[in-house]
Order: C-alpha cells, then sequence, then structure tokens
C-alpha cells in the first residue's frame, strides 16, 4: 500500500485488508462516502477527468485511446457484482459492460444504455476433438470441460450455460488474465466462449464451433441515475457508439443498435434499458 494510501486511511479513521486478494476498508463509512460524493460531483463538474471502467475486450477495442475528458481503469475485474459496487459507491463514474448481465431495469441507484448486440460463440483451441466432427449438437460438447468463472459473477450468462450442459470447470479468477482464460481453452481440451469482439483480441488461436449459445451479448454503458442526463455520459455514448459501428463494419454479426438520445442535446435524459429481446 503507498504513503499516499495510508496517509487517507488515517485520515479518514478508516484501516485496510485484503479479502480474497481485493483491497476491503472498514471504519468511518459515513464520512468516507460523502468525501466520495463530493469528488464524484466535482468530476462531472469538470474539475477532474471522469472515470471509465470496462472488460478485458472493451478496453483496448473501444476505449483506446481513452476519450476526452475519461480516464481509463485497469479493465480486469471479473464479474458484474464488483464493477457495480464501484458505481454505487461513487468510485467509478461509468462501466462499459457486456451484456446480458446488466442492472435490473428497476434498479433504484443504477440504469444503462446497450449500444450493440452479438452472438456468443463456443471456442476451443487447436487441434481439439469436436473440430473433427461433420455436425455437432450441444450435447456432444457436454463430455468435454467448459469453462466456469465464479459462482454469479456473470448470473444470467451463467444460468444459459448451465442449461444446456456447460459452466462445468470452474476457474478462480477475480481479475482478467488470459493463461486462466483462453490458456485453459487452449491447452486443456476445455470449451470457452467469445464473441466477434473478443475474438478479435491478440492472443492464442482460437477455434469457433458452428453453434451459438441461446443467448446475446453486447456492449452497454452503465451509470448513476444521477448522471444518465449528463452530457459527458451522451457524448461517451457516441464516441463509443461511432468506435463500434467502425468495428462493425468489417464484424458484420455486431448488431448497432440505436442511442435513446439525439446527438448533441445536453437536457435528454437515458430512458431505463429496454428489456433484451431474442435471449
Amino acid at each position: 500500500m503507498s504513503r499516499t494510501a495510508r496517509r487517507c486511511l488515517r485520515l479518514f479513521d478508516i484501516k485496510g485488508h485484503k479479502l480474497d486478494g481485493e483491497w476491503d476498508l472498514i471504519g468511518n463509512e459515513p464520512l468516507l462516502a460523502a468525501e466520495r460524493r463530493v469528488h464524484q460531483i466535482a468530476r462531472w463538474m469538470g474539475h477532474r477527468p471522469l472515470r471509465l471502467e470496462a472488460s478485458y475486450w472493451s478496453g483496448p477495442l473501444l476505449c483506446t485511446p481513452v476519450p476526452e475528458g475519461w480516464t481509463l481503469g485497469q479493465c480486469n475485474i471479473v464479474g458484474v457484482q464488483r464493477n457495480w459496487e464501484l458505481l454505487r459507491e461513487r468510485i467509478v463514474d461509468v462501466w462499459l459492460a457486456g451484456r446480458p448481465d446488466l442492472p435490473d431495469a428497476n434498479d433504484p441507484d443504477l440504469t444503462s444504455i446497450c449500444l450493440s448486440h452479438m452472438p456468443v460463440h463456443c471456442l476451443v483451441g487447436e487441434g481439439h476433438p469436436l473440430l473433427n466432427r461433420p455436425s455437432l449438437s450441444f450435447a456432444d460438447l457436454a463430455a468435454f470441460p467448459s469453462l466456469a468463472l465464479p459462482a454469479k459473477a456473470y448470473p444470467e450468462f451463467e444460468q444459459a450455460v448451465r442449461k444446456i450442459g456447460l459452466w462445468s470447470s470452474p476457474v478462480r479468477m477475480k481479475r482478467y488474465q488470459q493463461q486462466l482464460w483462453e490458456g485453459k481453452t487452449e491447452q486443456e481440451l476445455t470449451i470457452g466462449y467469445g464473441t466477434a469482439l473478443s475474438h478479435k483480441l491478440p492472443g492464442p488461436a482460437m477455434h469457433r464451433l458452428p453453434l451459438q449459445l441461446p443467448i446475446q451479448s453486447g456492449e452497454a454503458q452503465v451509470v448513476r441515475r444521477d448522471f444518465a442526463h449528463k452530457p459527458q455520459f451522451q457524448q461517451l455514448a457516441q464516441t463509443l457508439h461511432a468506435r463500434l459501428s467502425q468495428l462493425a463494419a468489417e464484424l458484420p454479426e455486431i448488431e448497432m443498435l440505436p442511442l435513446p438520445f439525439s446527438g448533441s442535446s445536453e437536457t435528454a435524459a437515458a430512458p431505463p434499458r429496454p428489456e433484451p429481446s431474442g435471449d
């Protein structure tokens, strides 16, 4: 822990301890929450760069270079719960998330807008026995290990793939590590999952099986409801939507969705996200 961090802990009369490899705080939470609220309001007022978090694929593909007025996090947090906590606690201002695991439409704190749809594929490494099959069903896949992240990391996705017999080989991973994800798929005959976007990242040579999972992915911006009307949030959506549209031109599986506000409006509020269809 840095000297600056230790000084902040003393100032707020709190202590830091590691829980499963992640720092957690104990102490004067109301005072810390008030400080975070003030700092977040100051960021939205333009006094400091806003904080953007993303997934391990959308960070390099959509958020680089970092949009003007924003600073980008490490883009390696696995699962929705921690990302939602960072938004609720006002540590992060916007999270570029992957569907279908988004806050509920009735969530009192968080809302989201969807930028795109895309299918999810099963992926295997070079030489996997399933690549030689003339035809495949999900029952054929059940005979092989399939990647499973920690329970409830992505609850809607997990539920969908469990229904077809996948999610059988657990991986303990709170921060994205390629060797535990694509690396495991490449080396151990394990079935993984990916989209047109994640498949575009450099890494091991992964092969799609001719099966699409019965669920849609896609990109979505998640934000506290307090700030969904802010022009910076809408400008970020326009920037990321434009970048995603460029990728969609070469990746036709990506279906772009219209933004729920006009191009330069500074007053239109982002409505609660529509319920996904066809998942």
